[in-house]
């Protein structure tokens, strides 16, 4: 194209940008209400057959359709560079070069998926296929020199380094697969570590040999991006930690840590847990996720905090370790990673957990409580401050205020046993607290069995304690304050509504299902999956629910439970210290 043809395209888009916001304010004003319904199907509905088969984890329609677009794309891309001249091998080994960027972008804790704000799911997921694809690529590459090989080719140091790469990246694919990776357990991590190491390093070898220069360029440029996203996790976000206090049951560990640098957290946040090695000062080889509980009000509203909490369930034999630790011990955080929803600019937030769930949605309404009452408190100074009648001479302080738009919060919690309200109590009390007009906040705690003690909280109109009550299930108990109940009634207030939910599968696929229905042309609801989303015990001692795990004893009596497995520095379980009832709040 000539330069008089650029300038007539440069020309039109300068006319036509001013009629897109137009165009798009009429097609989201007329064109999306009457699909709503539709829309939310498409977006947040599971396609069951894949669920029950195991694959794709149970994707939405949505992301069955970006996955199939990625995949499609690739196959055009290498057909379309063939047809121009090139080889399939040439065209395959590209695609899997450049496929390398994204993929060794930092696995699990990518500063670049924080920064665009995908979801550690959906970046799981997305790492995932652009792996396998560029490990089919890669192997479409290997098979067609593996086959000039049989034919008489000389097996020479670029074949060699060749198979090493392909055979260690076809070993990380087949374990990548569901029932084989379950197989592996927690192996799993450290098997596929050592085997992409293997496979970059025989990659790096074989582009050497072959002397592409754009290959070259490509593969360095991938490791330089791995290797910079190792370094800045390092320097930026591993942090030491004491351990100034401790709370257990046979079911969970509450720990409260100290670091020396401030953490810059925000609602739904999380880390990486090392803990304290048999040789070096940490175990750097296996980590765990855990969620981050604010340690006070003041906190939950600034961010940042150096003393603050931990609650980690005992799903795994990494996290039942949490039982050997003592005051004064100190552990490496990773962290904190994990996805802001910006909860503050919708009108109503729906918050839903069940069990140990409570632990990812609880934060986000302290901190959005937290920002309301800090604007209250700003407001109410400024009146006394204007008031003539006060006498005060001196103007007011200038103090700016969030000015969130959120004006209510449901939270509604399903226990899985009575005793769970005791793991986030003070929690549950602080939050009252922040909404003394009681105009705000709306909680329902659903439990199991009958009351045996009260609440936590104190029980009033918009914070109930549901038992079941003369024979009831907990499912005739919970129907006067179900979610559904909860979600219609919210259509009488206007703005825009988010449901957070976390439990498990059935779970949020129950909310799911809900937040469909109740949408309409007049009432769209957003719905999210809690990023940061623990396992739930199957089995619980003492709670009629099985037989105890492994290691484990009958009784509740954290003093008495017996670790699973000592390593050198580990301690006996029945020193831990306590929090005595008067610790002070821990919100």
């Amino acid at each position: 194209m000539d330069v008089l043809t650029f300038y007539a395209i440069g020309f039109g888009a300068i006319l036509a940008a001013p009629l897109l916001p137009g165009l798009y304010a009429l097609f989201y004003r007329h064109v999306v209400p009457p699909l709503r319904r539709q829309l939310a199907r498409v977006r947040y509905q599971r396609i069951g057959g894949l669920t029950r088969l195991h694959l794709f984890r149970g994707a939405t329609c949505v992301e069955l359709l970006l996955l199939s677009v990625y995949i499609a794309g690739n196959g055009v891309a290498v057909a379309l560079k063939a047809i121009k001249g090139a080889t399939i091998a040439s065209s395959a080994a590209l695609a899997a070069s450049i496929n390398l960027i994204p993929l060794l972008l930092g696995g699990r804790t990518s500063r670049v998926a924080d920064v665009i704000g995908v979801s550690r799911p959906a970046y799981y997921a997305a790492h995932h296929w652009i792996g396998r694809t560029a490990i089919v690529e890669g192997l479409v590459h290997a098979a067609i020199g593996l086959n000039a090989v049989t034919q008489g080719q000389a097996f020479d140091p670029i074949a060699a380094s060749g198979c090493m790469a392909a055979g260690s990246f076809l070993a990380v694919f087949l374990l990548s697969l569901p029932w084989l990776r379950r197989m592996l357990g927690a192996a799993f991590h450290s098997v596929h570590r050592i085997l992409y190491l293997a496979g970059m390093a025989g990659l790096i070898w074989h582009v050497l040999l072959t002397q592409s220069v754009l290959h070259e360029i490509l593969v360095f440029v991938a490791c330089g991006l791995w290797l910079l996203s190792h370094v800045y996790r390092v320097v930026a976000r591993w942090r030491s930690a004491v351990v100034t206090g401790k709370w257990s049951d046979s079911e969970v560990t509450r720990l409260r840590l100290r670091t020396q640098r401030p953490v810059a957290a925000f609602p739904g946040s999380y880390f990486y847990l090392y803990l304290p090695g048999s040789y070096l000062n940490y175990d750097l080889v296996r980590s765990s996720a855990v969620m981050m509980l604010w340690s006070d009000v003041e906190q939950a509203v600034t961010g940042k905090t150096t003393d603050f909490c931990i609650l980690a369930g005992r799903q795994s034999r990494y996290l039942r370790q949490l039982r050997t630790i003592e005051t004064g011990d100190r552990m490496l955080l990773d962290g904190p990673y994990g996805q802001d929803l910006q909860l503050y600019g919708y009108e109503t937030v729906i918050l839903t957990a069940k069990g140990i769930g409570i632990v990812s949605v609880l934060p986000m309404a302290l901190h959005l409580a937290a920002r309301k009452a800090y604007d209250d408190s700003v407001r109410s100074r400024s009146n006394l401050d204007e008031d003539p009648t006060v006498g005060l001479t001196a103007p007011p302080a200038a103090a700016t205020v969030f000015r969130d738009a959120t004006r209510r919060i449901d939270l509604l919690w399903r226990l899985e046993h009575n005793d769970q309200d005791q793991w986030v109590a003070d929690q549950l009390r602080a939050l009252q607290d922040l909404d003394p007009r009681r105009v705000m906040l709306l909680v329902w705690c659903i439990y199991p069995k009958p009351q045996a003690r009260d609440p936590p909280f104190q029980e009033e109109p918009h914070w109930v304690a549901v038992y079941p009550a003369g024979g009831q299930t907990m499912a005739e108990a919970e129907a006067p304050y179900s979610f559904e109940k909860a979600l219609s009634h919210e259509v009488l207030m206007p703005g825009k509504c988010i449901v957070v939910a976390c439990g498990d599968r059935a779970f949020t696929d129950e909310r799911r299902a809900s937040v469909i229905r109740n949408t309409s042309r007049d009432w769209p609801i957003e719905f999210v999956e809690a990023e940061y989303r623990p396992r739930h015990n199957e089995h619980r001692p003492g709670h009629g629910r099985g037989r105890p795990r492994h290691g484990e004893s009958q009784t509740r009596n954290p003093s008495r439970v017996v670790p699973t497995r000592l390593r050198r520095r580990d301690r006996p379980a029945d020193r831990i210290q306590s929090w005595s009832s008067n610790a002070p709040l821990m919100v």
